[in-house]
């Protein structure tokens, strides 16, 4: 069955869990508009992440990130990917929760780590020196992830493509449970 868009759809999971590519394939199945809630405040603040983060303190960017996430909530339906950290915040959380469907996208936190360890254009991971520190962040923030209306989880290591079309399929099979008026 094919869906409208009719309500936008946010992507939440830990960094490297494939919230932007998957996000691109998932508009792209919807015919709908693709943003990176990221990239939203580097084009806002004109500098990288890292920079925003350097100069102006987490606190910062977390306010930037919820005013321009709430923005796009609040705008045309879309598919969104969220920051990692977005989610986290209780005031965030229930502003997606409220107003979007939301999709974790949950990978195994070994899997995630092997992808990310040498990244450096990731705050987080400047304080994380090995697999348990990161794992414990990833601990921390599960609770909250599992709070979105749908998990799609990457446990057998799936193509982006078979990511794409599962988390089509489960948001299409929300969409049409919800339609029918029963809430999962």
């Amino acid at each position: 069955m094919k869906h409208k868009l009719n309500k936008t759809i946010v992507l939440v999971g830990m960094m490297g869990s494939g919230k932007t590519v998957i996000g691109r394939g998932l508009a792209k199945k919807l015919n709908a508009k693709f943003i990176d809630l990221d990239q939203e405040i580097v084009k806002a603040a004109n500098l990288e992440i890292t920079e925003i983060f350097a100069t102006f303190g987490e606190d910062f960017f977390r306010e930037k990130e919820s005013k321009i996430l709430e923005r796009l909530i609040f705008g045309p339906q879309i598919v969104l990917a969220s920051g990692g950290g977005a989610f986290i915040s209780e005031k965030n959380q229930y502003l997606i929760l409220d107003n979007t469907i939301s999709i974790w996208l949950k990978s195994d936190p070994k899997l995630l780590w092997d992808r990310l360890q040498n990244k450096k254009n990731r705050p987080l991971l400047n304080n994380c020196d090995n697999f348990s520190e990161f794992e414990k962040i990833y601990k921390l923030r599960e609770k909250s992830y599992n709070r979105a209306d749908l998990c799609v989880s990457n446990e057998h290591i799936l193509s982006i493509d078979k990511m794409i079309e599962k988390t089509f399929d489960y948001y299409s099979n929300f969409v049409d449970v919800n339609l029918k008026g029963i809430r999962l």
